[in-house]
Order: structure tokens, then sequence, then C-alpha cells
């Protein structure tokens, strides 16, 4: 055994993993968590950069400079900010996360982050509203980020790629939803990644390898004819339309645009 600090004691032939790291310092310090994005590489959440080991603790206490850990001091911690894993580390809750991570990430990274995490229940938008009116404050990083992305939450995206095309058309003045529900002709609801209902237009994202096998290719053509036949206009793009998402959500926008034009010459 090697001693920590008194009374903290840790195998001397452990390998010097991130969880052994993050429990290390948990043990060092029982009032901290774990948070940014070394809580979000813990909880396998996409787009993170790697970086140092991210530790919160209450501001005004005296650390001990660590080589690889970047402690981060917070006037704002309470008990509802913090949870213990099975494995005693100490992280971030999911709403705490989602604040802290907006001082790390751009902001489109941060909007998909959170849109990940709605997605998989780890949290809900009410618990968003509530964490950012205790924590969001002009002196305080990552409060304009975080506020945007409550902003621009609309539906619960899949994908980072439907966060981007999605924000793309909106700020072009296409005001898609995400995962629109459509009932086709046959009885079944479908679900267009990105739509406008009343005019029933969509785009669906076939970026995912599943898309490219015999048996994806045919439920795509499917599901897109049993839309049509109730109206929906649907445009569909692939990965190699993302290299240039600026002229692929550009060509979007024309065909929207026509969509309208020929609906409100048809009523």
């Amino acid at each position: 055994l090697r001693p920590l600090s008194r009374g903290c004691f840790a195998v001397a032939t452990a390998q010097p993993t991130l969880e052994h790291r993050c429990a290390v310092l948990c043990a060092l310090h029982p009032a901290g968590f774990v948070t940014g994005t070394t809580a979000g590489v813990l909880a396998n959440l996409r787009r993170l950069p790697r970086s140092a080991l991210q530790f919160s603790v209450e501001h005004g206490r005296h650390l001990t400079t660590m080589p690889g850990v970047r402690f981060r001091q917070s006037t704002k911690v309470a008990d509802v900010d913090r949870h213990r894993r099975s494995d005693g580390i100490v992280v971030a809750s999911w709403p705490r996360l989602a604040f802290d991570l907006a001082a790390d990430l751009r902001r489109l990274d941060h909007l998909s982050v959170v849109h990940q995490m709605i997605d998989r229940r780890f949290l809900v938008h009410d618990q968003l509203v509530a964490i950012g009116r205790r924590l969001c404050h002009p002196g305080r990083a990552g409060s304009t980020t975080f506020r945007r992305t409550l902003d621009s939450l609309v539906g619960v995206s899949d994908s980072h790629a439907e966060v981007v095309v999605g924000d793309a058309l909106r700020e072009r003045g296409v005001p898609v939803d995400a995962q629109v529900p459509v009932v086709g002709d046959d009885g079944i609801t479908y679900h267009v990644d990105l739509g406008v209902a009343a005019p029933r237009w969509g785009v669906e994202l076939d970026i995912h390898p599943e898309h490219r096998s015999i048996e994806g290719q045919h439920r795509d053509v499917h599901r897109g004819r049993r839309m049509r036949a109730v109206g929906w206009q649907i445009e569909t793009i692939t990965e190699r339309d993302l290299d240039d998402v600026d002229q692929t959500v550009d060509e979007l926008v024309g065909l929207y645009r026509k969509h309208l034009a020929r609906s409100a010459a048809v009523s």
C-alpha cells in the first residue's frame, strides 16, 4: 500500500486507469465530485474532447496541485449535484453535468450531448430549466452556452448529425422539429428525423451503416412510400452530404420553399 493522505491508501501496483484516478480524488476530497468531460467520458457521452481530469469542489478550499487534474471551484454545490456510483466514484448529477459541460464544449456539441442525455432518459427538460435558474449567471462560465441550448431544444434528436442539420435549417427559417410522428397509409406511426408537420415536409438522415444493408434499404424505401402516400415529401441525405453541410442545407431550404409554393398553389 502507498499512502495518499491521512487514512487513505492505494494499492501500489494498481493501474492508473481513469476510474482509479477518479476514485483516488473522491477519497482525497469526499465533498467533491467528478464533472465536466471526465464525467461525460465515464457515461459514454458523445462529442467530448480528451482533457485533464475535472473535479469540482467548493470554492475557498485549499488545494494541492495534482498533475493531470483540473480542479473546478464553485460557490454553488449542493447535495443534489452529486451522485455516488456503485463503485464508489462520486460524479456530477445529470442536470449538473449538463450545465458544467457548457463551459467545455462548443455550442452545437453541447446541444448534441444534451439531446443524447434526454434521449437516454438521464434527465428531462424541466430539470434543465431548474438547474439553469440556479446556476446561470453572467460571471459563471458556460451560462451563455447553456441558455442557448435550452432555447434550441426542439424534440429529441437521435444523432449529432440531426442536431447540426436541424440547427442549420432553423437558422435559415425552416422550422423543423426532431422525430416528427407520421401515420402512414398502413396505420403505422413512423418518425421523420427532421420535419415540419403543417406542410408535410421532412428530412431523413440515412447516415448509419444499417441503411446500407439490403434489409435497411428495403425498410427505408417502404417507409418512404408509406409517408408519401399520405402527402409527405421526404428529402433524404447521406453521409457524403455531410461533407459540406452548408451546401446540403441550402439545397434543402430551396426544396422546402418549392414544396411550400406547390402546396399553396394546390390549395
